[in-house]
């Protein structure tokens, strides 16, 4: 199974997801659609294996949809795991997941705005 993108709206993707790292400081980030397929993935530094985190995000997704029904919290916007040595941020994109995560802990406030800020140019750049 796979997503038919042009090139351009994959490079456009792979730019956003640039943007996002040197405005937070994420190490990894991604795109993906909420079967967990990889649409996009970009990471400064390489140690995150990509088709993980996109098998993540979807796991994440999933867990976070059926806690927001049970406790009645309305749609899902984002999930955050904090750990003692990082995070994962996954934020909805309308069909699709951005997924961000960082060892940098002082940070998590900063990627949550910065990743909820480029979620509009994401679902635009799919939506094409």
């Amino acid at each position: 199974m796979s997503i038919d993108l042009k090139p351009e709206q994959k490079h456009q993707l792979v730019r956003i997801l640039k943007q996002i790292s040197l405005g937070c400081d994420l190490e990894a980030l991604a795109v993906v659609n909420t079967e967990g397929l990889k649409i996009a993935f970009f990471s400064e530094k390489g140690k995150v294996d990509p088709d993980l985190m996109s098998a993540l995000a979807s796991a994440m997704n999933s867990t976070g949809k059926m806690v927001a029904e049970q406790l009645k919290h309305g749609g899902i916007e984002l999930v955050l795991v904090r750990g003692e040595k990082g995070f994962t941020i996954l934020s909805n994109a309308d069909k699709y997941i951005l997924i961000g995560a960082s060892v940098d802990l002082t940070n998590t406030g900063l990627a949550l705005q910065v990743m909820r800020r480029y979620v509009p140019d994401i679902i635009e750049i799919l939506s094409d």
